[in-house]
């Protein structure tokens, strides 16, 4: 488990002992006083207050809603991990937060801003993680939400977004017939158009992830540890973008490789700097619907590029694409499962096989890494 320092919740203490003889208050005087139980969004406020862990977040904005959408998740080792690995390896459950993935960093983050700078409306084209983080970010903030979804998205997750307040429009049988109605619809209502993965200020909102592991590792090692390495799965490129934003903010950018996991069949990024330009997949073929992305962000592959370019050494670079199948993918979410009790989705078990295994044994990004500290 994750040591109590750097998770436990303040102690609860009961009330004072009585005194040895009777009070001379009346009794209809005293009142007994309950300390406050933390609870995660009390605890993400206070970071607003103290200013850390929330990056380049616009603090005025953040503030004037309430405090920041998403929650602070723990940082826990996986001794089963590490001991596969042979290095403490750490897992940041952001699988924890309210709508269900790390979606809410970035994308609560850029409804905030969209809501404090005037718009009226929110408007997503995802049946997926990112659609639930803006609808629920929508009911947080009282704004109305569109969620426009292709006709594939299963029935359930129709009715989880309408659960949250949305109103869902199923148009074509594709996402990508599905945005272009959502621009539309976005430009009918003059809100703001909340895309799952390529927004600036959603990088920003994604990067306090980077912010939280810092804080944690520090209170573990005693001082300030960069990780040998961030695994992380990519589809789009979004948290990828926020994972490197993070880095630069922290500075660990020269230090820490980022390994970005994806399942053959959902592999845009790695096809696209194998490439060392843009490419576009013909289709989306893996069961990790989540990375389905067809191409990356360009932006986030300039990113990718310019550091899987900059080298750390050993000839490998600081961005480092990695390929599993679904296959392992899988296995990883039942390992994880069987490790953890906490059951991910096949996206999640892309970056989870780079140290369960993967089609060639363990991710070969992860021999050798320098330094001491552990990975994440």
């Amino acid at each position: 488990v994750a040591p109590a320092a750097a998770f436990a919740s303040p102690t609860v203490k009961g009330p004072p002992t009585a005194p040895s003889r009777p009070s001379r208050t009346p009794a209809r005087a005293r009142t007994l006083t309950i300390p406050r139980v933390s609870s995660p969004e009390a605890d993400t406020m206070a970071q607003v207050e103290r200013g850390d862990e929330l990056g380049t977040m616009d603090r005025a904005v953040v503030r004037s809603r309430g405090g920041p959408l998403h929650v602070r998740t723990p940082l826990i080792i996986s001794k089963p991990m590490s001991e596969v690995l042979g290095r403490d390896v750490y897992l940041k459950l952001d699988a924890l937060q309210p709508s269900g993935s790390f979606k809410l960093r970035g994308i609560g983050y850029t409804c905030q801003k969209a809501i404090a700078e005037g718009a009226n409306a929110l408007v997503s084209s995802s049946g997926g993680n990112a659609g639930l983080a803006t609808a629920y970010a929508g009911q947080r903030l009282g704004a109305p939400t569109t969620v426009v979804v292709p006709e594939t998205t299963p029935e359930f997750i129709r009715d989880r977004l309408r659960s949250l307040g949305a109103t869902v429009v199923v148009h074509g049988s594709q996402w990508s017939e599905a945005h272009a109605h959502a621009v539309a619809l976005n430009d009918d209502v003059g809100g703001k158009l909340i895309h799952p993965y390529d927004d600036p200020d959603t990088w920003t909102g994604h990067a306090t992830v980077v912010h939280e592991i810092k804080t944690d590792l520090e209170a573990v090692y005693g001082r300030a540890t960069p990780p040998a390495a961030i695994v992380t799965c990519v589809g789009g490129g979004g948290l990828l973008a926020g994972i490197l934003q993070g880095l630069d903010e922290v500075g660990w950018a020269s230090r820490c490789p980022t390994v970005a996991a994806e399942t053959i069949g959902a592999d845009c990024l790695a096809t696209s700097v194998d490439a060392g330009s843009l490419r576009t997949l013909p289709a989306i073929t893996s069961v990790a619907k989540s990375l389905g992305a067809a191409s990356p962000s360009p932006r986030v592959l300039e990113m990718a590029l310019k550091r899987a370019g900059g080298r750390d050494g050993r000839g490998l670079g600081l961005v480092r694409p990695w390929r599993t199948t679904d296959e392992f993918a899988v296995r990883a979410c039942v390992a994880m499962a069987d490790d953890h009790r906490v059951l991910v989705e096949p996206a999640c078990g892309a970056a989870l096989s780079a140290v369960y295994g993967g089609p060639n044994g363990r991710c070969e990004a992860l021999d050798g890494l320098e330094g001491d500290g552990p990975v994440v």
